[in-house]
């Protein structure tokens, strides 16, 4: 049993990790800014487009970065006011689930016990001076039980999303990724999913400093 419970726990907070597609030839050093595209809507749920953008946007507003918010430029990063070239920022929601019921099925076996008894006993011989020991052994077994009708239920989210960031003027695409992470509530995993997914983008402009 412990070791369902245990996959569970694990499973309850998973995220797919992988290298993001860099475009090595392209100068980060020169991004003066990004901007944000509008986020749509999953249809799985009305309104997970502004919970993604608001996240992504926190989590760059959390790391230092001055983040402006327009009717017209929509969402901006200011990144480097000398460089001169600016670059597009797009986010698109594969996965947006929300309280999705999970089972796990379990199957307890119990193997039984096995008991062994052993009784010795000592009579005397024909001759009163010898004694003869004899011993008796007595072993009892069940056959135990199997229980497969238990399992497992909890609940998660999952939150999937692929980034992608262009040139703004030539529309040359310099880097991607695609990322997804599974937890108990939908705000939480919404945040840890942009939180991790923007921490890339974040590694990439210091490195290029």
């Amino acid at each position: 049993m412990k070791y369902y419970l245990l996959a569970v726990i694990t499973t309850l907070f998973l995220g797919c990790w992988n290298a993001p597609a860099i475009n090595s030839n392209y100068d980060f050093s020169q991004v003066s800014s990004i901007r944000l595209n509008k986020v749509l809507d999953h249809s799985n749920k009305y309104g997970s487009g502004q919970i993604m953008e608001d996240n992504i946007s926190f989590m760059f507003m959390k790391n230092g970065y001055d983040v402006s918010q327009t009717q017209e430029n929509g969402t901006l990063i200011s990144l480097n006011n000398h460089a001169q070239n600016n670059l597009l920022l797009t986010c698109t929601l594969t996965e947006f689930t929300d309280r999705e019921t999970i089972l796990v099925p379990f199957r307890i076996e119990d193997r039984g016990t096995i008991e062994t008894i052993i009784t010795q006993s000592t009579e005397a011989g024909e001759n009163k001076n010898t004694a003869i020991a004899t011993t008796s052994t007595t072993t009892t077994a069940d056959g135990g039980s199997i229980q497969e009708s238990g399992r497992v239920e909890y609940t998660q989210a999952r939150v999937g999303i692929i980034l992608k960031m262009t040139d703004e003027n030539s529309g040359l695409l310099v880097w991607s990724h695609s990322y997804w992470y599974s937890g108990i509530e939908l705000p939480r995993t919404a945040q840890v999913c942009a939180k991790n997914a923007v921490g890339l983008i974040i590694k990439l402009l210091e490195k290029n400093k």
